[in-house]
């Protein structure tokens, strides 16, 4: 009695790899399915090839788990990308509006200062925006609030400016 070792399908084998590699990057925002799709072909193509070779070719169980590895990462693509995204759009858009309003709160502070500065460089009195601006005055341009607010100066020094969007300053 002789053992004849059969070969293996290298496309089996191939089906397998991409398979669990798609498995364990399905989690990187989707990119297993650049693996997943070539696993489940490759493990059709294979499991086909193994059952047509009548013997000579083995790896039907290997194609067989590159299948299923493969459709797995697909199905998980399907319903965690979703997810992944319900999660990371409200944040980002939660981050994109506390940079504008601390873009807001920067420009209110710049305000006060230069507000701040005019007082001590005019006995006390308290500026209009037409002082603080020019080629002379404490701001080239007035600062623009990325929201489309309006920043508005008070009458007195002891009270802060504001914006109509993000409202008044805070320390």
């Amino acid at each position: 009695m002789t053992d004849v070792q059969q070969k293996t399908a290298g496309i089996a084998i191939t089906s397998l790899v991409l398979g669990i590699v798609g498995l364990l990057t399905i989690w990187l925002c989707g990119i297993g399915v650049l693996c997943a799709i070539p696993a489940v072909i490759c493990g059709h193509i294979g499991y086909a090839r193994v059952k047509k070779s009548a013997g000579a070719l083995a790896g039907d169980g290997l194609a067989l788990a590159g299948l299923i590895t493969g459709y797995i990462s697909i199905g998980l693509l399907v319903t965690i990308i979703p997810i992944q995204m319900a999660i990371a759009i409200p944040a980002f858009m939660n981050a994109r509006a506390k940079a504008l309003e601390a873009s807001c709160q920067n420009n209110l502070r710049m305000i006060e200062a230069a507000r701040t500065q005019y007082a001590l460089d005019h006995n006390g009195a308290a500026p209009a925006w037409a002082q603080l601006i020019g080629t002379k005055g404490y701001f080239q341009q007035p600062p623009v609030c990325k929201q489309g607010g309006v920043y508005s100066l008070p009458a007195k020094l002891d009270d802060k400016p504001s914006c109509s969007v993000h409202g008044p300053l805070r320390k």
